[in-house]
């Protein structure tokens, strides 16, 4: 009897550590979100990319999803389809940058166990600093004037005797 009571007891711990592992298997299988671009609370000058990177492997099973909204408003920004750039790696671009103010990011992808994760995180977009070709435009013109006027300029007349 105790002999019995004793395999018994072996046996159980057995399958409870195969189960055990088992299930480690599955929970390793989930993912999290692990770089961004934009990052988390970042503030950034220019938008034209989302692009998420993920701890473990995705699905390609057409549900997943990069979107974009404004924070106070809760406004949508029209942004290009989500794309796989690997197993990891998912991304959208944002073809019309949007007006500078706080947005959040918004994904939905499926994890290798076809678990459905979901999340997101806010940045903030600050207005533009201004082009350089203003500048160069701004310079070309000056030269160009001082040109016109080098030319133009009066020439001393010579004295003739």
């Amino acid at each position: 009897m105790a002999k019995r009571i004793k395999s018994q007891a072996v046996v159980t711990l057995v399958l409870s550590f195969v189960l055990l592992g088992a299930g480690s298997q599955l929970l390793h299988a989930h993912t999290s979100l692990m770089e961004s671009s934009p990052e988390r609370q970042e503030r950034v000058s220019g938008l034209s990319e989302i692009e998420l990177t993920f701890s473990s492997g995705l699905v390609d099973d057409g549900n997943a999803k990069i979107s974009l909204s404004t924070i106070r408003e809760g406004e949508e920004v029209p942004i290009g389809e989500t794309t796989f750039v690997s197993d990891f790696i998912i991304s959208a671009e944002v073809p019309k940058e949007p007006v500078p103010g706080q947005y959040v990011v918004r994904y939905h992808v499926t994890s290798l166990d076809g678990d459905l994760n979901d999340g997101g995180y806010a940045f903030e977009l600050l207005a533009s600093k201004g082009n350089d070709v203003t500048w160069i435009l701004i310079a070309g013109g000056v030269v160009a004037i001082a040109a016109v006027m080098f030319l133009l300029r009066k020439k001393p007349k010579k004295d003739e005797k």
